[in-house]
């Protein structure tokens, strides 16, 4: 998981380098947005049947590693739309005792409303997409991984240029009769 968060953020980075020596980066937010969300997360899962795991507990609850990588397009200084990705990574322990490290995650098509047309500025989002989870000898393409709907919501303050903190709520239904309910707060960089 480190290794891939590493090739992900150093992607994102020489992504945002040669954006920027194109596009010439404004600091205006209309145009090509990239972006990176770090910090922590509660996730809530129930009724999920994975390789046994959640099965000992009807309600599972635990602290995670929270993320958000970002990518798309501000059509303004306020609209924007961008494909983003929250991963929870935490452990869990399967019905051996055993520690097993899982991912719950949603990858969401988003769309974000800035209520300023420059920082600082409050702003929201909404998106959909597919709510996975996983553990760490696969990944959420895997056959193996869970995989069904998933909505998130987020609530953040921009107090200045680039930088933000954020408040998501996370609904995923990976299987028939399961839920994952999850709380984030991040600190993002964004590049406009």
């Amino acid at each position: 998981m480190k290794t891939r968060l590493m090739i992900l953020l150093a992607l994102m980075l020489t992504m945002a380098g040669s954006a920027g020596a194109l596009q010439g980066w404004d600091g205006e937010r209309q145009g090509f947005l990239l972006g990176l969300g770090l910090g922590a997360g509660y996730d809530s899962y129930s009724g999920i049947r994975y390789d046994h795991v959640g099965l000992e507990k009807e309600d599972n609850s635990t602290f995670a590693f929270a993320a958000s990588p970002r990518i798309g397009y501000a059509f303004n200084d306020r609209l924007a739309l961008y494909y983003s990705r929250h991963p929870f990574v935490f452990k869990a322990d399967d019905e051996t005792g055993e520690s097993v490290l899982l991912t719950s995650c949603i990858e969401a098509l988003q769309v974000q409303y800035f209520l300023a047309d420059t920082a600082p500025s409050l702003y929201f989002a909404v998106g959909a997409g597919v709510g996975y989870f996983f553990d760490d000898e696969t990944s959420n393409y895997s056959e193996n991984a869970l995989k069904g709907f998933g909505v998130v919501g987020t609530l953040g303050i921009e107090p200045i240029k680039h930088l933000s903190a954020e408040l998501s709520l996370h609904y995923k239904s990976q299987q028939e009769d399961a839920s994952d309910i999850g709380v984030s707060l991040l600190v993002n960089v964004l590049g406009y």
